[in-house]
């Protein structure tokens, strides 16, 4: 498995190189904000960042991490670099060219994926042979050891199945996709756990309407914590790699802290959240491909 956990305190938190609890960085495409983000978060022990090609960050984070982690007496190692190939670059010629393109801002990348399992424009375009020749250029980038780890992002059952008929590798170490209490992925995170793929929950806070839910409000009162950390606190609890994203410092403390303060949510706290369940999709849906 890729990532494999031992308690610390009440939580679970990694012990190799894919950290249960990192910070998304879409939409953060000012320096000083990311900087901002990353020099509050990296002393609360967070070592997973997250970003792709299409975030147009990933030039500022590598720039960012090469001037805060000599200050926090750490090192390019001591960190986890997620990224993912823009759609527009399907295909082995143009995957293998863009994710090299990418690997220069970090050195290497822990995690590369492939961000969507379609791409704009592909009427009359034979996807499953450009998802294989994709696949191909990370598989060969992982082997030459540019990229350490090779998975994918909102693929459904039916993708993962395709890829398992030409990966040469075995499964993908990853499968980063949607993921709170109104989506749970329940039949993508058992195909995962069949396959020893690590599941990566995105938009765990979903939107807005969440934080006013009564099972959200009631179990924060309960434990006397935040609607996002609630939220965070039942897929960390899940087992599932959690990547919340915010340009506020303070939220991402916030938030941070879901993962650091010592406090489980009560087995009777996850039910009532499981109930939350609706397969809402407040972000794109892989299903329609």
């Amino acid at each position: 498995a890729v990532v494999s956990t031992q308690s610390t305190g009440n939580l679970s938190v990694s012990t190799m190189r894919l950290p249960i609890y990192g910070i998304g960085t879409y939409r953060l495409e000012d320096l000083a904000t990311l900087r901002g983000v990353i020099r509050a978060v990296l002393p609360m022990g967070v070592r997973l960042f997250d970003t792709a090609q299409w975030y147009c960050n990933e030039a500022m984070i590598g720039e960012v991490l090469e001037t805060e982690l000599p200050n926090h007496g750490l090192k390019r190692e001591d960190v986890v670099v997620v990224s993912k190939v823009h759609p527009r670059n399907h295909g082995y010629e143009n995957a293998k060219k863009s994710a090299l393109e990418s690997v220069k801002c970090f050195g290497y990348i822990d995690m590369m994926l492939v961000h969507w399992p379609g791409m704009h424009n592909s009427e009359g375009v034979d996807m499953r042979e450009m998802r294989a020749g994709t696949w191909r250029a990370l598989e060969e980038l992982q082997t030459a050891g540019v990229l350490r780890g090779i998975g994918v992002s909102n693929y459904t059952v039916a993708h993962l199945t395709e890829l398992m008929t030409y990966t040469t590798t075995g499964p993908p170490s990853v499968l980063q996709s949607e993921f709170h209490p109104r989506c749970h992925q329940v039949d993508v995170r058992a195909f995962c756990n069949q396959h020893n793929i690590q599941f990566m929950g995105y938009t765990p806070l979903g939107r807005r309407d969440l934080f006013t839910k009564p099972a959200v409000v009631s179990v924060a009162e309960k434990h006397k914590i935040t609607p996002s950390q609630v939220l965070l606190k039942w897929g960390l609890q899940k087992g599932v790699v959690t990547i919340p994203r915010s340009s506020s410092v303070e939220r991402n403390v916030e938030n941070a802290l879901s993962w650091t303060d010592g406090k489980l949510l009560e087995q009777e706290d996850m039910e009532l959240l499981d109930t939350l369940n609706d397969d809402h999709r407040y972000c794109w849906n892989p299903n329609l491909l």
